[in-house]
């Protein structure tokens, strides 16, 4: 398919089938993605990749750490999220230099980006989460992170019965100015 219909159709689809993912092609994937930008080839990003019962004993762990007021309001929050049958959790150490950190930042989007095309690609259905609670130092603590380590996005991963149509964008040339 050429990239330009693939970006296209590229949408998030968190209606997942009971389908596991072969965590194979997870890294096939991310060995691709990781071909992206980043300035002086830094490559600021890590993966974990959650996954059948390592992925039900992060949740049970994490939701076990938290107290009874704060768990009730994030349970149905995670289980959103961990009820595809993979995650993937993009990893960006800290950088003292802000600019440098933006850069890094920018570069790990680009790889999520790309992970998403090439999962479209491969028939994988995908959805890109940021939640406030993967910030959090005890949900990076229970992931095995460094409080200053930074979760730039959990995807979501699996198989859906479902096709779901792209939503229309606006056209670049209503938004694009050329200074002269």
């Amino acid at each position: 398919m050429k990239l330009a219909k693939l970006i296209k159709l590229r949408v998030s689809n968190s209606k997942f089938n009971s389908n596991s993912v072969d965590h194979d092609l997870i890294l096939k994937l991310l060995d691709s993605a990781v071909y992206a930008p980043n300035h002086k080839m830094r490559e600021p990003w890590r993966f974990i990749i959650l996954e059948e019962k390592g992925k039900d004993r992060f949740v049970h762990l994490y939701l076990e750490s938290l107290n009874a007021e704060i768990r009730e309001k994030i349970e149905p929050l995670i289980y959103k999220v961990f009820s595809s049958p993979t995650v993937v959790a993009f990893i960006m150490p800290p950088n003292a230099n802000l600019r440098d950190e933006i850069e890094d930042m920018e570069a790990v989007a680009i790889v999520i980006q790309n992970f998403l095309l090439l999962a479209t690609e491969a028939g994988l259905a995908t959805s890109w989460k940021t939640p406030l609670y993967s910030e959090t130092d005890l949900f990076k603590d229970q992931l095995g992170l460094s409080p200053r380590e930074l979760v730039i996005g959990l995807v979501m991963v699996g198989y859906s019965d479902i096709i779901l149509q792209p939503k229309l964008r606006k056209s670049a040339s209503s938004v694009t100015t050329f200074y002269q």
